[in-house]
């Protein structure tokens, strides 16, 4: 790892917990075990950091994703194979951090550019797997589309409704519910065989939906 990646490495640890406000280039330097005139080799201010962040945060999602949509026999099996990745990584940032980077423009539009585009991707799969008939094809994915970017644009625990469970628990409860709401007979099959199969525990998805 180069240093610029353990720099970054050390930054994601902190602003994931506390958010950006309160982490200063100090913490980071501290974190990182280097002095500050060698984080601003790297960086010139908080924002350029935070770009490389979101880069580093958001590469390797873009990379798995295209691989479990070229190796999956359906849509579906991408999706579930990505999400289980997903949990593996928990890079989960804290309600904070998307609150606190509307102050910075820049790394704010990439951070909504980069959400644009896994939801797009998003709406790819949900597509495909209607013609490979995994997904029900009454859907308005459009629709759909719009009501993600709404909820994409709102961390649900910012509203103080799910403060008792983790970002993890909310996301695969409502990641799940939703799968199998808008899958065939084939689809929820699929879906079944793959929750029995990886066992997950209650908490995780409900053991009845």
């Amino acid at each position: 790892m180069s240093l610029k990646d353990h720099i970054t490495t050390a930054a994601i640890n902190l602003f994931s917990r506390n958010g950006i406000k309160r982490v200063s280039m100090d913490d980071v330097a501290r974190k990182a075990n280097v002095s500050k005139r060698t984080l601003y080799d790297f960086f010139r201010d908080k924002e350029s950091l935070l770009i490389e962040v979101l880069d580093k945060i958001r590469e390797p999602f873009s990379e798995q994703i295209g691989l479990f949509e070229k190796r999956s026999d359906t849509a579906l099996e991408a999706m579930l194979l990505f999400n289980e990745k997903l949990m593996e990584k928990q890079t989960w940032l804290c309600d904070d951090f998307f609150e606190d980077i509307k102050r910075y423009p820049k790394a704010f539009q990439i951070l909504l550019e980069g959400k644009r585009v896994f939801l797009n991707k998003i709406i790819e799969l949900l597509k495909r797997g209607e013609k490979e008939s995994v997904f029900m094809s009454d859907i308005d994915y459009d629709l759909i589309s719009l009501m993600a970017q709404q909820q994409m644009s709102k961390p649900a625990s910012s509203e103080g409704i799910f403060t008792k469970y983790t970002h993890e628990e909310v996301h695969n409860t409502i990641f799940f519910i939703f799968l199998r709401g808008i899958s065939t007979d084939a689809g929820r099959d699929i879906l079944d065989k793959f929750i029995t199969k990886k066992r997950y525990k209650k908490g995780f998805i409900p053991e009845k939906m």
